[in-house]
């Protein structure tokens, strides 16, 4: 379903012109560098008390009922925001998150896609609503403050992610899920089987001295809990092997970092780490088939193919955003 988010027309000067580059051109690294800058810092370490050396769950016999909740974006056209002597960047932008369910195959459940207009700058704008054959697809305005060519994208990162966290209280509430993993940083903190799950690890939060541990896990091993982050940003978080490594793979290769929320309390969340740890390896995905394999579990790899199927033709829809905007000149 499409997201329906209101937002406040408004009596708009605001001109918006086309950035004719590639939307996805040099973004990648320019976010990635953004999301480092708002990591937590605090690492406090030997949290639990254990060595600090592998850590072997015992086996799972019976595999618990698993959500996995993912996003995707797209950024359909890049555009420049001009008013007076004032301008700033801005994008259209596409989103869709869902949720995958552990059947063989993967079961995909509700799917909500959203569209956004981010305009940076502090400047304003109505809604953007171009027209696919008999169907409008409606650009809801949010705006942001900053005018880097970061800002509108983080600015549509967090709508995502704020759906992406509805979705998941949902979920919870409605008790089906006996685990339920969001694919990235933790956005949602529960008081239950609630984990974050980081595919692609940007930087190392365990000293040179501990780090060497990483090497050392096996398939279906884990490291000791450490804590992550002070205030609002309090998390217990470890790290877990998916699968065994090929002769040829980096020490690094099926290394994934999880969290949850410190609210939990320390049993809770090594019951967690000890479930995810044993339960996650069943679903690593194979290399040859995915790209980001072992680290992206199939259920997942199954739902952002659905998401990126929902957002539409990237051409047509690029195409109908740009005719929109012109025949606001002519």
């Amino acid at each position: 379903m499409e997201a329906l988010t209101a937002s406040d027309p408004t009596t708009s000067v605001t001109v918006l012109r086309v950035d004719p580059w590639d939307p996805e051109y040099g973004t990648s690294l320019e976010f990635e560098l953004q999301l480092e800058n708002d990591l937590p810092q605090a690492v406090e370490l030997d949290v639990e008390p254990v060595p600090w050396a592998p850590v072997s769950p015992p086996a799972v016999q019976n595999l618990p009922c698993c959500a996995f909740v993912d996003g995707v974006r797209r950024i359909d056209l890049r555009l420049f925001a001009e008013e007076a002597d004032a301008m700033a960047p801005a994008l259209a932008g596409s989103w869709a998150c869902g949720a995958a369910w552990s059947t063989r195959p993967p079961s995909v459940g509700e799917i909500v896609v959203g569209r956004t207009l981010v305009v940076g700058g502090g400047l304003t704008h109505n809604d953007l609503t171009p027209r696919i054959g008999s169907d409008d697809l409606r650009y809801v305005f949010v705006g942001v403050a900053g005018t880097t060519p970061i800002d509108p994208i983080v600015g549509l990162q967090n709508i995502m992610r704020e759906a992406e966290a509805a979705l998941a209280r949902a979920i919870f509430v409605g008790g089906e899920a006996e685990l339920l993993v969001l694919d990235g940083p933790l956005t949602y903190f529960a008081e239950g089987p609630v984990v974050g799950m980081i595919k692609r690890q940007s930087r190392s939060y365990l000293p040179l001295d501990r780090a060497t541990i990483l090497s050392a896990l096996a398939a279906a091993q884990r490291t000791p809990l450490f804590r992550l982050g002070e205030q609002r940003l309090e998390r217990y978080s470890w790290y877990a092997r998916l699968a065994t490594l090929r002769a040829i793979d980096g020490g690094m290769s099926g290394i994934v970092r999880l969290e949850v929320a410190t609210s939990i309390g320390l049993e809770k969340a090594r019951a967690l780490a000890d479930l995810t740890t044993s339960v996650l390896p069943r679903f690593a995905s194979v290399v040859g088939r995915d790209p980001r394999a072992p680290q992206n579990l199939y259920p997942v790899g199954q739902l952002e193919r659905v998401l990126r199927h929902r957002l539409g033709d990237a051409a047509l829809v690029k195409r109908a955003l740009e005719l929109s905007l012109w025949e606001t000149y002519v």
